[in-house]
C-alpha cells in the first residue's frame, strides 16, 4: 500500500488514503476510467491523479438540485481547472512508478483552491492541443 492524499471537489475536502499497487485503485480514488498526470511540485517528486476525460462529461444539475461534473479545483501554478477529483502520489521519473506521497495535507490544501460552477453552461469547454518535444 501507498500513502497518497485525495482531493475530493464534491466535499471539498482532502484526506490521506491508502492506495493499492494496482491501476483500479488510482481509478476508484479519482473516480474516472481514463486518468492523466498533473505536476504538482518542484522538484517533481509529486504528481496529482485526475479525470482525464471529465471536460467531456455532460454537466448538469439533476430534480434535487445537485450539481454533476461542475466541481473542481484548482492546483497552483497549473494552468487550467480541473474537474472531479485528484489523487496525490509520489512519483519516481527513473522508474516511472508511484510510491508514497511525501506531501502533507496541509500542503496540498496550500496548493488546492476548489470552485463549484453555477450554471452547467459556465464550465470551460474542452480543448485538445499538441506540444512538439525536442531534444
Amino acid at each position: 500500500m501507498k500513502k497518497g492524499i485525495r482531493i475530493d471537489s464534491t466535499n471539498k475536502t482532502i484526506t490521506e488514503v491508502e492506495v493499492g499497487e494496482g491501476i483500479d485503485d488510482i481509478y476508484k480514488h479519482v473516480g474516472c476510467s481514463t486518468f492523466e498526470v498533473v505536476q504538482i511540485d518542484d522538484p517533481e517528486e509529486n504528481s496529482c491523479y485526475v479525470d482525464e476525460e471529465a471536460l467531456c462529461k455532460a454537466a448538469y444539475i439533476d430534480e434535487d438540485g445537485v450539481k454533476h461534473n461542475m466541481n473542481g479545483f484548482r492546483i497552483k501554478d497549473w494552468p487550467h481547472p480541473i474537474i472531479g477529483n485528484g489523487l496525490v502520489l509520489g512519483f519516481d521519473y527513473e522508474t516511472g512508478e508511484s510510491g508514497d506521497s511525501n506531501l502533507t495535507i496541509k500542503e496540498v490544501q496550500n496548493l488546492v483552491t476548489f470552485f463549484e460552477y453555477d450554471k452547467p453552461e459556465d464550465r470551460p469547454e474542452p480543448q485538445c492541443g499538441f506540444v512538439a518535444w525536442s531534444d
